[in-house]
């Protein structure tokens, strides 16, 4: 820079003045470029404006040129939308000029009036097609311009822009006088002019010129020529899609006015716009139709028409017109007489089983559908079908060759349908995730597009739709083939016996035309496939359907007559194939099985021991039960053997181990069949048979340990936690004996006891109010807690705690005296059966907490974690529950038997249901009232008859045996099962969880308890008292046995798998003759056993009436302890035994 001084800071003025000026004319440049650019834009705005106002000055004066040349008129004292046309002849030249002129200004967005106008237009071209009868006056169709060399090619174009216009007016909205009411677009003279220049009988020409036959063909062919060609535009242009569109708001108009008519009389105005609706469909259904066959009603083509290349073919407007129109939510519904006679003369129940069976096309359907679209569509062709006469319900023709299209007729529609329900599948969810998060209707959770104009109301009349499919009658007609299905057998008395041969029930195959079979077969696998769907995807709808489909008569014993019969082998081998239980999904006749799985549950629930055992109905026990049981047993074992040790079985597992279930329930009740049916693992502790090694290839492949596993017992895999083996002991576990699977049961309670440290609890309780005081020390604790270890410090009638150490027994004898006291029937916990006095939750029991059956529940698991036998027997349907398993019928025996004896005769009745007065209600008494309950809703308006009796015996039964004391039993089962897993549990079957609980009922060995037997004191085996005690018990009978047990463990049974597991061990203590000692009073529950029972075992203790007290024998209960005195004679104890 500069040195500072004056010349410098002269020199630096001057250089930031000529920098500022500098700046400045910059500026000022800019500035005038701006503005030059502003002026330059107004010119430019000017001038587009000068020119838009030219042209809608330009407009207006074609509009009122064009309004003057057509004679149309407009009334301006008021609104735009009133006008007035003054009609008057025109040829179709100068209506084709007026065309073109009117689509040179036509915007109807800007200037409404333009749809009048063109409403206009079609009334001077329909005017052509029906000229006035004037003398000398020859009127050309304005469609006869299309053969004309000068006109024909803007006739065309112009043709077309009017069609389309017509469409796009005719799905749209009407011009109303009111701007606030809009209305849909219901009738006008453009919906007239779309259905006659889509008519195909308006293109021929009607009568000959003279001379001249040639001419008039030829003229006919161009005309339909032309006519294709519209067709074929408006398919591309999307004619389908825009009439769909109208089609579905005009459907739910028409619909919301029928329902409304159903409650009130419509008004005047409601009526006519109804009747309006009505036409407005049958004119666009009709010309959806004219689209799908130019050559209908005379409108035929020649040869050389048929070479036009087509870009529509017909079978690509059959798609697009099921696509749009068909899947309009309940069309069918909203249709009249006329318009489905229409369908049918156009033969569109044919056309749709036609095009859907060829696969192609159905891929196309399928994939222009959502789930909402299958559904609907779906639910319109079955209406359409069973309104029409394409598949008759009942044939009366003797003609095979009707029979056989009828046949082939509901085979393909069965197709079409399961595909569309295959479709809707891909959906639908059963739970809720991030995919399908929109609740539905039907579907419950969808993933589909929620479409909102869609009102609720449509899903409920779509089910009523599709309820055709489940209705009695076509079920009979689709099942035709099995209902009349009788199999032919060599030698039937040969036919059950079991074949040592793997997988084989019998020795004897089924004779049967293997051809015939298999055609049955295809068809039948269709129709159970189908219906299996139904009952996946319309789950509120499952009920009715499984009931219609069981209670057809004879069809599930046919289904299962007809599934022997299947595979080259027959018997049920077919399943079995090592290919099948790996992937049953995979097989294309396991939908046969699974529908009989769901409808044999059923039927075997509300069929009766009579029925079965005695009658034979609806299967004999020797032909169709015993096989059944072996072939479940097997496959269900199966089926776990080769799943996935992590996942889930197959689907169809679940619905045939159900079956299973019943009848190893069946048999458990009354026995039909030898035990060995059952036991696939007959000794467990042993490595597993070849038979069943293969069985476990998949869960061993998993494990590093291979050759250690291949040689390792059922008993060690369980133990080793197989995965496999776990599954079948919780799923299958009567496949397994008994005393193994109590022997686990015993390895999981030892194992599932917590080691909690620090968590005693010392309870007091009183010896007069045990329950009260043990529900208020322990009904809070939590399930951890209560398995944890408790001591209890009795109190006596005086308040003073009694003496000594809790070591084990006195819980046991808490819990033994709680459980008594609580299960007496006077307690009013639990009522009793009348004839067997079995134990079950007391329904009249409302003023008890529902939390004191929890704690009960508790209770009894806890018993058994410590190996306590109770003394109560609780009702087999009862047992069922707790053992996480279904009741039956039969399950009344002994509950109701006067109820089960009358729905029995309901069962059987022969007569008129509805005369013996009986509604889906049952009065019960409550609280001294006799109070009537719905056994379902609106079921005291709901009576019972022919038909739905047997609904009524089931929800009766359902009533008694798993709602009336539906509050006490569910408190009581969690309890329980919060202590015990469910799937513990589960190993049992109800007697067999009655003996876990009591022990055996059984004439036990006296050696096996003195083997197990401890001596204190001064006793030992060999001492002559002893011998001579075990020699006693030992000549005593049955019930002098139980007697003495019940008087030293509290319990008349011996302990499951033998007094190696009673719990304290037997203990016989030496008394002297004198008193016994402090000790041995402590705790002690001063048993007593009958007078004849001491008198046979302990006479030789001297005469009975002057003995002393302190000389008779005594017993704690709570340590399983008996105190014998030493001193007796061996004659005096014989003579007295012999002499009782």
């Amino acid at each position: 820079m500069f040195p500072f001084n004056e010349q410098n800071a002269k020199k630096r003025a001057f250089v930031d003045k000529a920098r500022a000026e500098r700046e400045q004319r910059e500026k000022q440049r800019i500035k005038q470029k701006e503005e030059q650019k502003l002026s330059h834009s107004a010119i430019i705005i000017q001038k587009i404006f000068r020119k838009h106002l030219n042209k809608k000055q330009n407009l207006s004066n074609l509009r009122n040129s064009w309004d003057v040349d057509s004679g149309f008129s407009i009334d301006c004292n008021k609104s735009n939308d009133n006008y007035s046309s003054t009609m008057s002849q025109k040829n179709s030249s100068e209506i084709l000029s007026l065309a073109k002129l009117l689509f040179g200004f036509f915007n109807p967005k800007q200037e409404p009036l333009d749809n009048a106008r063109f409403s206009h237009l079609c009334k001077l071209i329909l005017s052509t097609t029906n000229p006035s009868n004037k003398a000398n006056q020859i009127v050309v169709p304005f469609h006869f311009l299309l053969i004309n060399e000068r006109y024909g090619n803007c006739t065309l174009n112009l043709m077309k822009k009017i069609l389309w216009q017509c469409v796009e007016r005719i799905i749209g909205h009407a011009d109303s006088k009111n701007s606030q009411t809009i209305s849909l677009y219901l009738s006008g003279t453009e919906i007239r002019l779309l259905i006659h220049f889509l008519n195909p009988v308006n293109y021929v020409v009607k009568g000959n010129v003279p001379n001249s036959s040639n001419l008039t063909n030829s003229i006919t062919t161009l005309l339909s020529q032309n006519l294709i060609i519209f067709h074929n535009f408006l398919s591309q242009k999307g004619f389908y899609i825009l009439i769909g569109s109208g089609m579905s708001l005009r459907v739910n108009s028409m619909l919301t006015l029928r329902s409304r008519a159903k409650k009130v009389k419509l008004s005047t105005e409601d009526e006519k716009k109804l009747n309006s609706t009505n036409l407005w469909i049958l004119a666009c259904i009709k010309c959806c139709l004219f689209l799908l066959d130019s050559n209908f009603e005379g409108g035929h083509l020649q040869s050389s028409t048929e070479q036009l290349v087509q870009h529509y073919s017909e079978k690509n407007k059959l798609i697009m017109f099921f696509i749009h129109i068909l899947s309009t939510p309940c069309l069918l519904s909203s249709l009249d007489d006329s318009c489905l006679d229409m369908l049918r003369k156009w033969n569109i129940p044919t056309k749709i089983i036609e095009t859907m069976r060829d696969n192609d096309s159905l891929l196309q359907i399928l994939n222009g559908l959502t789930g909402n679209d299958a559904i609907f569509l779906m639910g319109n062709i079955v209406e359409l079908v069973s309104k029409s006469d394409l598949i008759a319900l009942s044939i009366s023709e003797t003609s095979s060759k009707v029979k056989q299209v009828s046949s082939i007729q509901i085979h393909d529609f069965i197709e079409i349908i399961t595909s569309l329900l295959q479709h809707c599948h891909k959906f639908v969810s059963s739970i809720k995730s991030n995919t399908h998060y929109q609740y539905h209707p039907i579907f419950k959770w969808y993933s589909g597009k929620h479409d909102s104009n869609i009102p609720n109301s449509h899903f409920n009349l779509v089910i009523t739709q599709l309820e055709y499919l489940w209705q009695r009658l076509f079920i009979s007609k689709a099942f035709d083939h099995v209902l009349n299905f009788k199999p032919t057998v060599k030698d039937q008395s040969n036919l059950l016996k079991l074949s040592p041969r793997k997988n084989s029930f019998s020795d004897k195959k089924i004779s049967l035309t293997s051809g015939k079979v298999t055609i049955y077969a295809i068809e039948t696998q269709a129709v159970c496939r189908l219906y299996v769907l139904l009952l996946k995807l319309l789950t509120d709808q499952k009920h009715d359907i499984i009931m219609n489909l069981t209670y057809i008569p004879s069809l599930v014993p046919n289904l299962w007559k007809f599934l022997m019969c299947l595979g080259p082998k027959g018997n049920m081998e077919i399943f079995l194939n090592g290919s099948v239980v790996k992937a049953p999904e995979k097989e294309p006749l396991i939908s046969i099985l699974e529908l009989f799985c769901e409808c044999c549950s059923i039927l075997l629930l509300t069929t009766d021991d009579d029925e079965l055992y005695d009658m034979q109905n609806p299967f004999s026990i020797e032909t169709d039960v015993i096989p059944m049981a072996v072939f479940f047993n097997r496959f269900c074992f199966a089926l776990l053997s080769h799943s996935s040790p992590e996942g889930y079985p197959p689907t169809i597992f679940e619905s045939a181990r159900r079956v299973l279930l019943q009848l190893h329930s069946r048999d458990t009740r009354r026995s039909f069949s030898e035990e060995s049916i059952w036991l696939l693992i007959k000794d467990p502790k042993k490595s597993l048979p070849k038979s069943l090694k293969d069985l476990f290839k998949k869960s061993l492949s998993s494990n590093n340990n291979d050759k250690d596993l291949m040689g390792m017992s059922f008993l060690d895999r369980i133990r080793d936690n197989d995965p496999i083996s776990i599954k079948i002991l919780n799923l299958l576990p009567h496949t397994i004996p008994f005393e193994t699977r109590l022997e686990i049961f015993r390895d999981y309670l030892k194992n599932g006891v917590p080691i909690i440290l620090n968590s005693e609890i010392m309870i007091r309780v009183r010896r007069d109010h045990v329950l009260d005081d043990g529900y208020k020390h322990l009904g809070g604790l939590n399930p951890v807690k209560t398995k944890g270890r408790i001591r209890v410090k009795f109190v006596n009638e005086t308040g003073t705690e009694e003496d000594g150490v809790d070591q084990g027994g006195p819980f046991k004898e808490f819990i033994t005296q709680l459980i008594a006291e609580a299960f007496d029937p006077s307690c009013g916990l639990f009522a009793v059966t009348p004839n067997s006095s079995m134990l079950y939750p007391n329904h009249q029991n409302t003023s008890t907490k529902i939390t004191l059956y929890s704690f009960l529940g508790k209770m009894i698991a806890r018993a058994i974690q410590e190996g306590i036998l109770v003394d109560v027997q609780f009702a087999g349907f009862f047992l069922s529950k707790m053992a996480g398993r279904a009741v039956f019928l039969e399950d009344l025996i002994g509950l109701d038997d006067d109820l089960l004896k009358n729905l029995l005769f309901l069962k059987r009745y022969d007569g008129n249901v509805e005369d013996l007065g009986l509604y889906f209600a049952v009065d019960e008494e409550s609280n001294g009232k006799v109070v009537s309950k719905d056994l379902r809703i609106g079921g005291s308006h709901l009576s019972v008859t022919n038909d739905n009796r047997i609904q009524y015996i089931y929800l009766m039964a359902d009533y008694k045996l798993n709602k009336q004391a539906k509050e006490q039993t569910r408190a009581f089962i969690n309890g329980f099962q919060s202590m015990i897993p469910e799937n513990w549990l589960r190993m049992f079957s109800p007697p067999e969880l009655q003996r876990v609980l009591s022990g055996e009922d059984v004439n036990w060995d006296v050696s096996d308890l003195r083997k197990y037997t401890l001596y204190q004191n001064g006793y030992f085996d060999q001492h002559r008292s002893i011998r001579h005690f075990w020699s006693i018990l030992e000549e005593m009978n049955s019930n002098d046995k139980s007697a003495f047990l019940k008087f030293v463990t509290s319990c008349s049974k011996p302990p499951l798998g033998g007094f190696k597991y009673l719990q304290p061990q037997f203990t016989i203590r030496m008394i002297s003759s004198d008193h016994a000692s402090p000790v041995e009073n402590v705790n002690s529950s001063r048993s007593r056993l009958s007078m004849g029972q001491v008198k046979s075992l302990f006479s030789s203790l001297g005469n009975l009436k002057s003995a002393s007290k302190e000389r008779l024998p005594m017993s704690s209960t709570c340590f399983n302890l008996l105190k014998l005195p030493c001193e007796y004679r061996l004659s005096r104890f014989v003579k007295a035994f012999y002499e009782e």
